[in-house]
């Protein structure tokens, strides 16, 4: 369990949707958030991208596609609880070429998830 200071400038919310990672020139992973700030995303996904790689992004949230590019920031190898030597990699990524607007469309929608009376 970690026990050190929680160090993020973006609130985040468990919120799966749907999210294309397009690892240039390879090819293009597809998958679901784990948790979703306007600062980045965590994903889990079946193959290990490099720590520093810079990819791009396609987040479908609610009715808005955020399109930017995102930073691999760490990978965490975990053994698959179901399946023998299956392994997969929680992935953190942190959005580095997203619009303001785009940002924005992120918090809001965190924002309203969290606090819905507002």
């Amino acid at each position: 369990m970690y026990d050190g200071i929680e160090k993020r400038k973006f609130i985040r919310a468990r919120f799966p949707c749907k999210i294309l990672i397009y690892s240039f020139p390879e090819h293009t992973v597809s998958t679901h958030t784990e948790n979703i700030s306007a600062g980045g995303v965590r994903v889990i996904v079946g193959e290990r991208i490099e720590t520093g790689k810079i990819v791009g992004i396609e987040v479908h949230l609610k009715e808005n596609k955020i399109v930017c590019k995102g930073r691999i920031t760490w990978v965490v190898g975990k053994k698959s609880p179901y399946r023998k030597g299956i392994f997969y990699h929680d992935t953190g990524i942190e959005f580095c070429e997203i619009s303001d607007q785009d940002r924005s469309i992120i918090s809001v929608t965190i924002e309203k998830m969290l606090c819905p009376e507002k």
